[in-house]
């Protein structure tokens, strides 16, 4: 049985002054937290929800969000330089909590083995890509370069598996052959 990602939303967003508490919250899937922030932003038009909405949903990458972020806190007039430190000043000079620390150093662990694992199988199973603008299907056995080659942004593969379409791209697996520990793809690099 496939585990569902769940995801936290706000019912009134943080950035129209809602708060984190659990009154507050409800557990949604990516696809249902897409839509709901479609719907706030037909009912609002705010851009913060257009963004959130569109980014969930897969129409745009992150690269492209973090440019229409920077357009709008910004101003529409100057272009994104690619420097992302900029959304770190509003804490600089402040001081850590020992909390925040620990959660840091939890963040900057190796990659546990079972994400190791998930990413082997996505890897060894073969899919075929049909871009909706030209009418081309292609089978490929690994999204994340065929993402590279044809310039789709980094999330494009995880949204793509996950929702079977991304920015213009349906995508459909072909064989469930996931990857075993005498594959291959698991032992590379472990002298077996």
């Amino acid at each position: 049985m496939k585990k569902v990602a769940k995801h936290k939303h706000h019912i009134i967003p943080r950035h129209a002054g809602g708060t984190d508490d659990p009154s507050n919250l409800v557990e949604l899937t990516v696809e249902e937290h897409a839509n709901a922030h479609r719907r706030l932003y037909e009912e609002e038009g705010r851009w913060q929800d257009e963004l959130a909405w569109k980014t969930l949903s897969g129409l745009i990458g992150k690269d492209e969000m973090m440019e229409e972020m920077y357009k709008w806190r910004r101003g529409h007039d100057k272009p994104h330089t690619g420097d992302l430190r900029r959304f770190g000043m509003a804490n600089k000079g402040k001081k850590l909590t020992e909390e925040h620390k620990a959660k840091i150093v939890r963040t900057g662990k190796k990659q546990p083995q079972n994400q190791k694992d998930l990413v082997a199988d996505a890897l060894s199973m073969k899919w075929i890509v049909h871009n909706l603008s030209t009418g081309k299907k292609e089978t490929v056995w690994n999204l994340r370069e065929y993402g590279r080659k044809h310039n789709l942004g980094a999330a494009w593969q995880g949204n793509a598996s996950r929702h079977g379409y991304s920015k213009g791209y349906k995508v459909k697996r072909l064989s469930l052959t996931k990857s075993t520990p005498t594959s291959g793809y698991r032992t590379k690099g472990k002298g077996k």
